[in-house]
C-alpha cells in the first residue's frame, strides 16, 4: 500500500510541477513580448509548482521513512 501512495505522490507532484513550471515560462515569455499578462496566471503557475514539489517531496520521504536496514539494499 504504501509504495502505491509513495508512487501517486512522486508521479502526480511530478506533473504538478511540470504543468506549473510550463505556465511559468510561458508567463514569462508573455510579459516579455508585451502580450496581455493576467496576474493570476503566474499565481496559478507558482501554486501549481509549490504544491507539486510539496507533493513530490512529501513522497520521497514517505517512501524512505519506513523501510527498515535491511531493505534499504534493495531500493
Amino acid at each position: 500500500m504504501r509504495s502505491g501512495l509513495v508512487a501517486a505522490l512522486m508521479g502526480v507532484g511530478g506533473i504538478f510541477a511540470a504543468f506549473g513550471a510550463t505556465v511559468l515560462v510561458i508567463a514569462i515569455f508573455s510579459r516579455i513580448n508585451h502580450w496581455l499578462v493576467v496576474p493570476a496566471e503566474m499565481s496559478i503557475g507558482t501554486l501549481t509548482v509549490l504544491v507539486g514539489g510539496a507533493m513530490f517531496v512529501a513522497g520521497y520521504l514517505l517512501n524512505r521513512m519506513g523501510r527498515r536496514s535491511d531493505d534499504r539494499a534493495t531500493a
